[in-house]
């Protein structure tokens, strides 16, 4: 799978994880951990660890201007918080949030130089 292609697979992994956490702030509906919580924050990890390895590879070989290594470690470890407590509606609000919209913007950067 291409870098550019796990760059989206995450991308929308975490938007689910966004709406799964909006939804459950609403209804306030446990979820049960090892059919739900587990399968979806396993599928996460998974795809952020193929995706850090893939973009840090990336930008060894291609530096970029605005998107950095560190940022690359730091999204992936955002978007493995995010889904692990995208179930956990206690989780503050805006932590979460930020997290999300913190690897987005990272991920986003790194798609739009991938185009170029």
């Amino acid at each position: 799978m291409s870098l550019g292609d796990q760059t989206v697979k995450l991308r929308e992994l975490i938007e689910q994880a966004k709406a799964i956490f909006e939804a459950g702030r609403q209804t306030k509906e446990p979820a049960d951990f090892f059919k739900t919580v587990k399968p979806f924050a396993d599928e996460v990890d998974a795809a952020a660890d193929a995706w850090e390895q893939a973009a840090l590879s990336y930008l060894k070989e291609h530096p970029q201007k605005y998107v950095h290594a560190a940022q690359i470690i730091q999204a992936a470890d955002n978007a493995r918080r995010v889904g692990a407590h995208a179930h956990f509606f206690d989780t503050g609000r805006a932590k979460f949030i930020q997290s999300a919209d913190s690897a987005l913007y990272v991920l986003e950067s790194l798609y739009h130089n991938l185009e170029e």
